[in-house]
């Protein structure tokens, strides 16, 4: 296998200032045959020019839909019009290390299973923590809200989406999960983020987390085998 069979989903609003380093960076370390598709999601800067001169496939949103819907974009776009067997997702801020996300690439290329989640060395809030630790007895699982993912292309074409409900980047996971599907867990290198947190303060972000965390908890009783 190559990985040219591998699209790299971005999801970037607002990222002209790192997001041309970011494909250079995966373009080096990577190799050149991957796929990059850019989601700019209606940025106000250069984001979409910035990534294509830097060698990314763009897909322009009209409007802002914010980080899930974006991938989700993403993934429709590049499970439908280009030829690829997989799918990783990453952020633009140039948190995920190159090395990592060529880690999880020739981890995904090469061993028996159908997803490969980042397992980062520690979380950055309390709320993140406690959604670790529900998924780590349920399932295993220690880091479900890590960015950096990688699925076979199956996954995403048999459940239609990456994310219905406010899951933050977390369904598709579940839903694998509770399945039965092959999942794994490597450790990635996360780096300083350069720009403010998506989620804003510290307050809002662990509110957003736990609201989520009992979505899903609803989702895995409304769903489970």
């Amino acid at each position: 296998m190559a990985s040219s069979q591998v699209a790299i989903i971005i999801p970037a609003f607002n990222e002209a200032a790192s997001i041309g380093g970011v494909i250079t960076e995966l373009l080096d370390i990577v190799g050149p045959e991957i796929t990059i598709v850019v989601v700019n999601d209606s940025s106000s800067d250069n984001t979409g020019a910035t990534a294509r001169k830097a060698g990314a496939l763009v897909v322009d949103l009209k409007m802002n839909h914010g980080y899930a819907e974006a991938i989700n974009q993403g993934l429709a776009y590049a499970s439908s019009d280009l030829d690829v067997n997989y799918l990783l997702t990453m952020d633009a801020d140039g948190q995920h290390d190159p090395y990592s996300v060529k880690k999880i690439i020739q981890s995904m290329l090469t061993d028996d299973v159908d997803l490969i989640v980042g397992q980062r060395a520690e979380s950055a809030r309390f709320s993140e923590w406690l959604y670790g630790q529900y998924f780590s007895k349920k399932f295993n699982i220690t880091d479900p809200l890590c960015g950096l993912k990688v699925y076979k292309k199956h996954l995403y074409d048999e459940y239609g989406a990456f994310e219905t409900y406010d899951s933050i980047g977390t369904e598709l996971l579940t839903w694998a999960l509770l399945k039965g599907f092959k999942i794994k867990q490597l450790p990635v290198n996360i780096r300083s983020r350069q720009d403010e947190p998506r989620f804003g303060s510290l307050w809002l972000a662990n509110k957003r987390i736990f609201i989520s965390l009992v979505k899903t908890i609803k989702y895995i009783q409304i769903n489970k085998p």
